[in-house]
């Protein structure tokens, strides 16, 4: 995740119906981490996110963001269509519910469509080539962050970029595919010689001299496909040394791959390596499996699935600390305090059940069942002099209700068929029944082509013989034609 992206989660809360945000201590402009908060709440993001019954939950603005400028504003794909981009699931997130950063990707309408159906390129492994990519264009998107810290740092998560999309360029098939890897490519490798030590007194000038040359014209040219690849193969090697020389070694959880079941390994940030004390500090047993606290291991909860575990029956101690089994613990419902009635009918917020899940009542605003009265009529029971169509004559509803009510809609507007005259082709107005004016809400039902005069399907537009349908006049509104 980019400083941008925790500067933001210091400020907002990601996940709907939370209020947690990432803890930082904050000096004058600079804003310092713990690593256990970091870690802490980089788990509780890859947990199951809260959404609505039959929705998706949403993914937040400063996610959007982070995605769309990892891809560069443009498809990750086609690196076009910046217009119609929108944020994809790597991971169904109807399977998931997960929004982290890690399992979205910024894709245009159409490679979206085609990669949710896993049609995009001619064979099934693409949409693993889709989720493989992702990693490397992340490991890129480090290495621009990364530009602001030392010199070292930076030329060594860019070399790192450049050995991912050195196994990338290996395992992609498809043309699109090895374009794709391409393109970021030739980004990243320009960016090395920036970066190269330029004193021979520095301990890594040696390993870069002999490449500077190839780096240099590849930034400057068109380069073919086997030149790029024989420098991505150099800035590997290149990478190797580096990590020898620096004191790094292999992360201990994903041991020096990157990847820890399939996404950017929590332990080293997907960085493959750490530095000697830093892979000492790695505490392996917050990844071990552990019963799942909800279910106890029991896969099921209230004879559904666990919600907590998935029903898999145990999770990763890291996961299993961020869950508190309080939140499914049934209370009162807190609109009808238990009784499961409401105004003499079953209370629509349990179901008539009495009890709610802790989660489902925090999730409840009490003042959305209150009555108030009805927006429309303000109380009266009638408008216009007939009952009203928002309350049904009733002069109360929830407050809920009234959210979804726009007084817009009862605005009085001009018929747009009649155009307020009340009279259409000598008779009264059919779309505002002779008023000459209508609600607003009535506006967007009326198709114009409905009132549009086309030939009279009974006598064809032919004279002759009197017809009946159209009075001999061989025209009839659409509306009616379309009767016959």
């Amino acid at each position: 995740m980019s400083p941008k992206l925790l500067r933001w989660f210091t400020s907002y809360a990601p996940k709907q119906d939370s209020d947690r945000k990432l803890k930082a201590r904050k000096e004058e402009e600079q804003i310092y981490f713990e690593r256990t908060e970091l870690e802490g709440f980089n788990d509780w993001l890859k947990l199951p996110w809260p959404s609505k019954d039959g929705a998706r939950p949403p993914v937040p603005e400063g996610i959007k963001r982070e995605i769309k400028d990892e891809a560069g504003g443009e498809c990750a794909i086609c690196h076009a269509h910046s217009d119609s981009c929108e944020a994809a699931h790597i991971v169904p997130v109807a399977a998931t519910k997960n929004n982290h950063p890690e399992n979205l990707i910024w894709l245009c309408a159409n490679h979206h469509t085609k990669f949710d159906k896993h049609t995009y390129g001619p064979k099934a492994e693409s949409a693993e080539f889709v989720a493989s990519f992702k990693h490397a264009l992340t490991h890129y998107r480090r290495a621009l962050w990364q530009m602001q810290a030392k010199a070292t740092g930076q030329l060594f998560t860019m070399l790192k970029a450049c050995e991912s999309l050195n196994s990338q360029l290996a395992t992609a098939k498809t043309p699109d595919e090895v374009s794709t890897v391409i393109r970021l490519a030739k980004e990243a490798l320009a960016q090395v010689p920036k970066m190269a030590p330029t004193s021979k007194e520095d301990s890594h000038f040696a390993a870069f001299e002999s490449m500077s040359a190839e780096f240099k014209a590849l930034a400057n040219s068109s380069t073919e496909l086997q030149d790029i690849g024989a420098t991505l193969h150099l800035a590997t090697a290149v990478k190797a040394e580096f990590a020898q020389r620096a004191g790094y070694v292999n992360c201990p959880l994903c041991a020096g791959s990157g990847h820890y079941k399939g996404e950017d390994c929590p332990a080293c940030g997907g960085e493959a390596e750490l530095t000697e004390s830093e892979a000492n500090a790695v505490d392996l047993a917050r990844y071990t499996l552990v019963e799942c606290p909800l279910c106890d291991g029991k896969r099921t909860f209230k004879g559904r699935d666990c919600p907590a575990c998935g029903g898999d029956g145990d999770l990763e101690r890291r996961y299993a600390e961020q869950i508190d089994t309080r939140e499914w613990e049934e209370i009162d419902c807190p609109v009808c305090d238990g009784s499961g009635k409401l105004r003499g009918q079953d209370c629509q917020a349990c179901g008539g059940e009495g009890k709610l899940e802790r989660q489902q009542s925090d999730r409840i605003d009490v003042r959305d069942y209150a009555l108030v009265d009805c927006p429309v009529c303000e109380g009266k029971g009638r408008f216009r002099g007939e009952q009203c169509p928002a309350c049904d004559g009733e002069r109360e509803m929830d407050q809920r209700y009234t959210d979804q009510i726009d007084l817009r809609d009862y605005k009085r507007v001009e018929c747009p068929v009649c155009e307020g005259a009340r009279d259409w082709c000598g008779r009264p107005c059919p779309a505002c029944d002779g008023e000459g004016e209508l609600d607003q809400r009535y506006i967007d039902r009326i198709d114009m082509r409905d009132f549009q005069m086309v030939e009279c399907p009974a006598c064809g537009g032919q004279t002759g013989n009197y017809c009946k349908t159209c009075d001999d006049e061989r025209k009839i509104p659409r509306f009616i034609a379309e009767q016959l």
